[in-house]
C-alpha cells in the first residue's frame, strides 16, 4: 500500500485534465463525479505494467464460467481455464482523493456507497471481461448508473442492475398497438435466460416489464451477454463490434470512422461525443454504446466516463489485460 500511495499522487498530478464541456449539468449536479477526462489511465497502465506485483493489493482467482462452446466466443484475449489477476483498485485511496476535492459530506455519502457497490461486484465485472471481453470499467459504471448502485427498487426486487427490460411477445404488441395497455399481463412479455420470470416497473410506460434474476451475479451475465449482440448492419441494438473495434488498451482511440457509420442511426456527429474524437479506450466504448443507442439519455456515454475517471474503474480492465498479456 505504502507504494500505491505516491504513485497515485503522481498519476492525479500528471493526468492534467481535458475538461469537457457539458451543457446538461443540472444532469451531473447529484451524481458524485468529477466531470473530466484525464491521462490517468494510460499514466497509471505503464505504472502496473512497470511495477506489476510491487502495485498489487489484490489477488483474484478467475475461472471459466461460459456455457457456450469458445469456439463461438468473439474475443481478442486467449482465454485460459483459470487466470490470477492482481489489481491495484482500493475504495479507501479513491475516497481519500474526493474528500481532497473538498465535496461536501452528502456528496461524499453518495460517494461511498459507488465505493461500496464497486467493491461488491468488481469481481464479477472482472469474470464477465475475462469470459465475453467486455469491459469490467464499462460494467460497473453501468451498473452503478442502472441499478442507483444497487439501490434502486428494481435492483432490490428483482435482482436487474441494468434496467434489462422484456420484451412483448406478439399478444403483447397487439395489446400494445390498440393501446389495450389494462389487458396486458406478465405472460405478454419474453425474457432470455438466465432471467426467470418478469416484473412490473415503470419506465417508459407503466406497463413496462423487466426481467427478473435469481441472483445479482445472473442479471451480470445477461448484461454481458446482450452487450454481445452481433448485427450485420449499423443498427440499435448492435454491440459486439464495441469490444473489438474499441479494444481495451493504454492507446487513444479515433472513433470518427465508427461514429460516421452509426450517425443516421444515433444523429451524432462523431465530434459531439465529447467534444474531440480521441479518446481513452473506455470514453471510446462507451460512445459506441451510444452510438448503438443503448439508452436514450443524451449523456448517458459522459455518465458513463466520469464514473470510470472519478472512481479509477479502469484499473480493472488494465489488471486483467496485463494478466492476459504475461
Amino acid at each position: 500500500m505504502d507504494g500505491f500511495l505516491p504513485v497515485f499522487g503522481f498519476l492525479v498530478l500528471a493526468g492534467g485534465g481535458y475538461f469537457i464541456y457539458e451543457q446538461g449539468f443540472d444532469e451531473f449536479r447529484k451524481l458524485p463525479v468529477i466531470q473530466e477526462i484525464t491521462d490517468a489511465s494510460r499514466i497509471g497502465w505503464e505504472q502496473t505494467t512497470t511495477l506489476g506485483e510491487k502495485l498489487a493489493i489484490h489477488i483474484i482467482t478467475l475461472d471459466n464460467r461460459l456455457l457456450e462452446p469458445r469456439s463461438k466466443m468473439s474475443t481478442a484475449f486467449h482465454v485460459e481455464e483459470s487466470l490470477q489477476v492482481r489489481h491495484n483498485w482500493n475504495a479507501d485511496v479513491i475516497a481519500k482523493k474526493l474528500a481532497k476535492e473538498g465535496w461536501s459530506s452528502g456528496k461524499l455519502k453518495a460517494a461511498n456507497a459507488y465505493l461500496a457497490y464497486i467493491e461488491s461486484y468488481l469481481d464479477e465485472a472482472l469474470y464477465d471481461m475475462y469470459n465475453t471481453n467486455v469491459s469490467a470499467s464499462i460494467t460497473i459504471a453501468q451498473g452503478i448508473l442502472e441499478s442507483d448502485a444497487g439501490r434502486s427498487r428494481l435492483a432490490r426486487t428483482t435482482n436487474n442492475h441494468f434496467g434489462i427490460k422484456a420484451l412483448p411477445n406478439a399478444n403483447g404488441r397487439k395489446k400494445i398497438k390498440s393501446k389495450n395497455y389494462g389487458q396486458l399481463y406478465d405472460h405478454d412479455f419474453t425474457f432470455k435466460t438466465p432471467a426467470i420470470g418478469v416484473s412490473q416497473h415503470h419506465d417508459d410506460h407503466k406497463y413496462d416489464r423487466f426481467e427478473t434474476y435469481l441472483s445479482v451475479q445472473d442479471s451480470y451475465r445477461r448484461h454481458s451477454n446482450l452487450l454481445k449482440n452481433k448485427c450485420t448492419t449499423a443498427r440499435k441494438g448492435c454491440y459486439a463490434w464495441i469490444w473489438e473495434t474499441f479494444p481495451v488498451q493504454k492507446e487513444r482511440i479515433d472513433i470518427t470512422e465508427m461514429a460516421s457509420i452509426f450517425q443516421k442511426t444515433s444523429g451524432i456527429p462523431p465530434e459531439d461525443f465529447f467534444g474531440y474524437t480521441t479518446l481513452p479506450y473506455y470514453a471510446a466504448q462507451a460512445a459506441g454504446l451510444k452510438m448503438a443507442g443503448y439508452a436514450t439519455s443524451k449523456s448517458y456515454h459522459k455518465k458513463l466516463v466520469y464514473l470510470i475517471e472519478t472512481y479509477e474503474l479502469w484499473r480493472l480492465d488494465a489488471a486483467l489485460s496485463n494478466a492476459l498479456n504475461s
